[in-house]
């Protein structure tokens, strides 16, 4: 007799299976708020063998949060070690935020949008994305003096561009890769601007990189609340 689902898993899978039915209830709600119950029934197994991975559904997620922080910290790694000029890097890291949010919505949306990332247990895994562009920005504003603040408003630009195209607030704008790399080049070239500053000695240069210049690594969807904390702004100053 051929074994059923709920048969079929055995030591070893089901706590990846939970992960990756958890990412895909995430996406197709657009949401976090779903119960046991409903992954349970998704997986195929009772709530109980849910607890014998997870403590409960916020141990389930924060570890989907940590995931995807790992793999847009890595891709970033990846991408940073491709070229020894700060603009060229900058314009990568740029481009890989927004299509890592796009290629990634669930990822995206429990990473930033659930409160997880607040978690004393996920801080440090943050830290690493945030890092990454701070440093790049540090070295082409030639020390680290402010870079801070202005990390987090290319950061806060590159988040909004991110949720507006996920929302649907822009339109059909997923399915016009014409449109959406325009977008992603006009935020790219208001922020080599802004980092330029009125005499535009900083980044130089920056608009004539052609942006297959550096090849940006496309994440790998994987499998990623309710309770919100002060934000990790103030511990990812301390990278």
């Amino acid at each position: 007799m051929k074994p059923t689902q709920r048969e079929s898993y055995h030591h070893g899978d089901l706590r990846k299976a939970l992960l990756e039915a958890a990412l895909k209830l995430v996406r197709q709600r657009r949401s976090t708020h779903f119960s046991l119950r409903d992954l349970a029934e998704r997986v195929g197994v009772t709530q109980s063998a849910i607890y014998r991975h997870f403590n409960d559904l916020d141990d389930l997620l924060s570890t989907l949060c940590r995931q995807g922080f790992d793999a847009l910290a890595e891709t970033e790694r990846q991408i940073l070690v491709d070229s020894p000029d700060p603009s060229v890097r900058l314009r990568a890291l740029i481009r890989l935020y927004i299509q890592f949010a796009t290629n990634n919505p669930a990822y995206f949306r429990i990473m930033f949008d659930s409160g997880f990332a607040n978690r004393p247990e996920n801080i440090g895994r943050a830290r690493p994305t945030f890092k990454y562009l701070k440093d790049v920005i540090a070295e082409i504003g030639g020390g680290h003096d402010g870079a801070f603040e202005k990390t987090v408003a290319i950061w806060a630009s590159l988040h909004g561009l991110s949720a507006l195209m996920l929302s649907g607030q822009l339109g059909p704008v997923l399915k016009q890769p014409a449109r959406r790399a325009r977008l992603e080049q006009t935020v790219t070239e208001l922020i080599e601007r802004g980092l330029a500053g009125p005499h535009g000695s900083s980044t130089a240069g920056m608009a004539s990189e052609k942006p297959g210049h550096l090849r940006c690594r496309r994440a790998v969807e994987k499998p990623l609340h309710r309770k919100r904390a002060r934000g990790i702004a103030p511990a990812l100053k301390k990278a």
